[in-house]
C-alpha cells in the first residue's frame, strides 16, 4: 500500500516538473507567429467550424481551423506560412455549413476593446489559437465532405434551430443555450437578469453547469447500485458532450467530472483531481489562465472536497432530494465565488435562494427540451412545455433580482483576496490535514482571515482616490467616465456598437471594478448611435440619478432612441441640456455645460459641449462638434481636451486648439476604422499647439489623473504605464 502510494506521488510529481517545463517554454502566440503578415493578401484553406456561422446583412463570418496559409506576392509564387492555429474570416455572399473551404483575402489583426473590468479578448485569441482575421474574403474552391467532428456541431446547430422554432424566439434561444451551448444569441437583459441571480452559468453549457448537473445525476440515480450509478452518469455524460458539440470546455468538464465518479475514496479522488488537471494543462497549457477551466476546476474540488461539510450544516428534516441538490449547489459555488468576485466584481446575494427554487425547474425545462428536440412527434408539445416552465422561471428570477440589495458589487480585489478566502473555507471545512491546529488556533486563523478579507473590501470601497477621467475604448465612438475623491461617477457618452452592447459589455463592467452601479450624471452629447448606443442598457444595468439629453433637432431615428433612453430611466431626473448648467460633482469639482445650441439643430452640430472644471485641472467634451460650430465660441484654457469628431480634419480648427491650448488631447476612435480617424491633418494640428496625443486606438482605455503633482495619463494597453 505504501509502495503504490509513493508511485502515486512520484507521477504527479513528475506530471507537474512536466506542467512547469510546457509553462516555461510557452511558444509564441497565434497573433505574434502572424504579426509580420497582417496587411498582405492571403490564400486560406482551412475547416469551417459549424458553430461559428453567422449570416448577417449579405455577409457571412466564420472561424477556421488553418490547413494552410500562403502569402500573396504579385506575380511570383505564393510564400507558405507555418500556422496551423484559427482564423476568423468574413466575406460578402454565403459559406457552406461545413467542410473544407479556400479563401483569398487580406489578413488583418483582430480588433478588440481594452478597458479595465472588460473582456479580455487578448487572452482569449490567445487561448483560443486565433491569431488574426480574413477579411474582404473570395471563395476560390470547396470541399463539401463533412469531417466527423463537424458532424457533431451540424447535428448540435439542427437541434437548436428546432428547439428555437418550437419553443418560440423569446425562450427559444435561452433554451438551445442551456441545452446544446452557445448563449450568442441571448439579449442583453436576459444576460443581466441570470447574472444578478447567479445563474449566469446555466446561459451555455459550461464546465459549472455540466458539474451541477453531475451532481443531479447522482441524486436522481441514487437508487441504482453505486458502480452502476456512476457508469451510467459517465455514459449520460459523455453522450452529452457529443451533442454539444464537443466543444473543450465540455470536455474539460466531463474529465473532471468523470474524476468524481470514478476516483474512489476522497484522498484518491482529489490527487486524481490534481493529476487530471495537471495532464490537461500538459496538453494545453493555456487553459491556465482561460476562465472555463479554472471555474471548471474550482468547482470540482468544490463537490470533492466542501460537499461532505455542506451536508453537515443542512439541517437533517429536509428530505435527502432536496437536501443533497442543495449541498451540491452549495458547494459549488463556495468553491467559485472568489474567482466569480475577480473576475466579474460583484456578488448575487440571492444566488443561494435562485439556485433553490429556479434551477430544479430550468433543469427539468433543459431536460424536456433535449428530449423534445430528439423526438420527431411529440417533441413539439415537450418544447412547449419547456418555454413555459423557462417564462414561469424568467418571471420569478425579475421579481428576485428586483429585490433590495439582490446584488453586491464589491469592486476590483487584489490578488490575495484568493488565498485568503480559500484559507478561510479550508478552516471554516475542517479538513483533516488542519487536525495539527487546536480549536482555538483554528478560531484565531478563522478570525483572522475574515477580519482581513472585510478590511480589504470596506478598504477598496471607501478609499481615498484621486480626481481621474477614463476615456474607454469603446471602438469607433466616445465614452468618458469621471471619477471623483469621494467617488462620484459622471458619464458623458456610451459609445455605440451595432455587434456589441458598450453599455453593458463595456461601461458597467468598468463601473464594477469601481465598486460602483451607481451614475450621479448621465450626459449624452447628441443622439450619434457612436455615442448613445449603449445607454439603454446602461441605464437597465445600473441607477442614474441625473440623466442630460442634447437639445437636438430630432429625426425618425433620434426620436426613437430618445423613447427608449426615457423609457429606461425609470427614476432618474431628466433634463435636456442647455448653456450654463451646472452640476457639483464634489467639492470644488463641477460639470459645466459650456456651451448648447440655443435652437434645436439636427447631426453632430447639436453636440453638447462640457466641460469638467476643478483646482486640480480641467477637461473639454466636444461630442461630434465641427469647425463651423468651433468659429464662434469664446473658450479658455483647457488641460484636456477630449478631440471632436474622433480626430477628423473637419474638427478641432486651428483657431479652435489656439483658444484651448491643451497640454493633452484623447482622441477616441476604434482600430483600422473605415473613416481614416484621426486624419493626419488634426495631428499636425495638435503638434503645432504643443499637445501631447493620447489614442484609444493605439494605448485603448486612457486614465488620466489630476493630483498634487499635476496631470498624468496612463494606458491600459501598457500596463498601465505612464507616459
Amino acid at each position: 500500500m505504501e509502495k503504490s502510494r509513493k508511485i502515486r506521488l512520484l507521477l504527479l510529481a513528475c506530471v507537474l516538473a512536466l506542467l512547469a517545463f510546457r509553462l516555461l517554454t510557452l511558444p509564441l502566440s497565434a497573433e505574434q507567429q502572424l504579426a509580420a503578415y497582417m496587411g498582405r493578401q492571403v490564400l486560406l484553406t482551412g475547416d469551417i467550424e459549424p458553430l461559428s456561422v453567422r449570416d448577417s446583412g449579405g455577409f457571412t463570418s466564420a472561424v477556421m481551423r488553418c490547413r494552410r496559409l500562403e502569402v500573396l506576392r504579385g506575380g511570383e509564387a505564393p510564400a507558405p506560412v507555418p500556422y496551423s492555429g484559427r482564423l476568423r474570416v468574413s466575406l460578402r455572399g454565403s459559406l457552406p455549413e461545413a467542410g473544407r473551404v479556400e479563401l483569398s483575402g487580406m489578413l488583418e489583426e483582430l480588433v478588440s476593446l481594452r478597458n479595465p473590468g472588460g473582456f479580455d479578448a487578448q487572452a482569449y485569441n490567445r487561448v483560443q489559437e486565433l491569431g488574426g482575421r480574413v477579411s474582404r474574403a473570395q471563395l476560390v474552391r470547396e470541399q463539401p465532405r463533412v469531417l466527423w467532428w463537424q458532424r457533431f456541431a451540424l447535428w448540435n446547430k439542427r437541434l437548436s434551430q428546432s428547439i428555437e422554432q418550437a419553443a418560440g424566439k423569446e425562450y427559444g434561444a435561452l433554451l438551445s443555450g442551456m441545452v446544446l451551448g452557445g448563449s450568442g444569441r441571448l439579449d442583453e437583459e436576459t444576460r443581466e437578469l441570470f447574472t444578478n441571480n447567479g445563474l449566469a452559468h446555466l446561459l451555455s453549457v459550461s464546465g459549472t453547469h455540466l458539474l451541477l448537473l453531475t451532481g443531479l445525476l447522482l441524486a436522481v440515480l441514487r437508487p441504482v447500485p453505486l458502480p452502476w450509478r456512476r457508469l451510467s452518469v459517465v455514459a449520460l455524460l459523455m453522450a452529452y458532450a457529443a451533442l454539444c458539440g464537443l466543444r473543450p470546455p465540455v470536455l474539460r468538464a466531463l474529465v473532471m467530472s468523470s474524476v468524481l465518479l470514478l476516483g474512489g475514496s476522497g484522498a484518491e479522488r482529489g490527487r486524481l483531481l490534481l493529476l487530471v488537471a495537471a495532464g490537461l494543462l500538459c496538453w494545453q497549457p493555456l487553459w491556465l489562465q482561460d476562465i472555463g477551466f479554472q471555474l471548471s476546476f474550482a468547482a470540482a474540488a468544490g463537490l470533492l472536497w466542501l460537499l461532505p461539510a455542506c451536508r453537515r450544516v443542512l439541517p437533517e428534516a429536509l428530505p435527502e432530494p432536496v437536501s443533497e441538490g442543495l449541498a451540491v449547489t452549495l458547494a459549488a459555488q463556495l468553491a467559485v465565488l472568489p474567482l466569480e468576485l475577480y473576475y466579474f466584481h460583484q456578488l448575487s446575494l440571492i444566488a443561494l435562494v435562485s439556485s433553490i427554487l429556479l434551477v430544479p425547474v430550468l433543469e427539468l425545462a433543459a431536460q424536456l427540451a433535449l428530449v423534445g428536440a430528439l423526438l420527431p412527434v411529440l417533441g413539439v408539445w415537450l418544447l412547449q412545455a419547456a418555454a413555459w416552465l423557462t417564462a414561469q422561471v424568467v418571471v420569478q428570477a425579475r421579481f428576485f433580482a428586483g429585490l433590495p440589495c439582490s446584488t453586491l458589487v464589491v469592486g476590483e480585489l487584489p490578488a490575495y483576496c484568493l488565498v485568503l478566502y480559500y484559507a478561510l473555507l479550508a478552516l471554516l471545512a475542517d479538513f483533516g490535514w488542519l487536525q495539527l491546529l487546536h480549536n482555538a488556533e483554528r478560531r484565531v486563523a478563522i478570525g483572522c482571515c475574515a477580519l482581513l478579507l472585510g478590511a480589504t473590501v470596506l478598504y477598496q470601497q471607501y478609499r481615498p482616490l484621486p480626481l481621474a477621467c477614463y476615456f474607454l475604448d469603446v471602438g469607433q465612438g466616445d465614452c468618458a467616465v469621471v471619477v471623483t475623491p469621494s467617488h462620484r461617477i459622471a458619464v458623458l457618452d456610451t459609445g455605440g456598437l451595432h455587434n456589441l452592447s458598450t453599455g453593458a459589455r463595456v461601461v458597467a463592467p468598468f463601473l464594477r471594478t469601481l465598486g460602483k452601479r451607481e451614475i450621479d450624471v448621465l450626459l449624452v452629447s447628441h443622439y450619434d448611435y457612436d455615442h448613445v448606443g449603449g445607454a439603454v442598457d446602461l441605464l437597465r444595468q445600473v441607477r442614474v440619478k441625473t440623466l442630460v439629453l442634447p437639445n437636438e433637432a430630432l429625426t425618425e431615428e433620434s426620436s426613437k432612441m430618445r423613447q427608449r433612453l426615457l423609457a429606461a430611466a425609470q427614476g432618474a431626473q431628466v433634463q435636456l441640456a442647455a448653456s450654463g448648467l451646472r452640476y457639483k460633482l464634489d467639492a470644488g469639482v463641477e460639470l459645466a455645460l459650456v456651451d448648447v445650441p440655443p435652437e434645436a439643430v439636427a447631426g453632430n452640430e447639436a453636440s453638447t459641449l462640457a466641460a469638467l472644471v476643478s483646482a486640480q485641472g480641467s477637461v473639454l467634451f466636444t461630442g461630434d462638434m465641427g469647425a463651423e460650430r468651433e468659429r464662434g465660441l469664446e473658450l479658455a484654457h483647457y488641460d484636456v481636451l477630449k478631440a471632436g469628431h474622433h480626430g477628423s480634419r473637419y474638427s478641432s480648427s486651428p483657431e479652435f486648439l489656439q483658444q484651448v491650448q491643451p497640454e493633452l488631447t484623447v482622441l477616441s476612435c476604434g482600430r483600422g476604422n473605415r473613416y481614416g480617424h484621426p486624419h493626419a491633418e488634426t495631428l499636425e494640428r495638435l503638434r503645432d499647439v504643443g499637445s501631447a496625443v493620447a489614442r484609444t486606438d493605439e494605448q485603448g482605455c486612457v486614465k488620466v489623473v489630476f493630483d498634487e503633482g499635476g496631470i498624468k495619463w496612463y494606458s491600459y494597453v501598457y500596463n498601465k504605464k505612464a507616459f
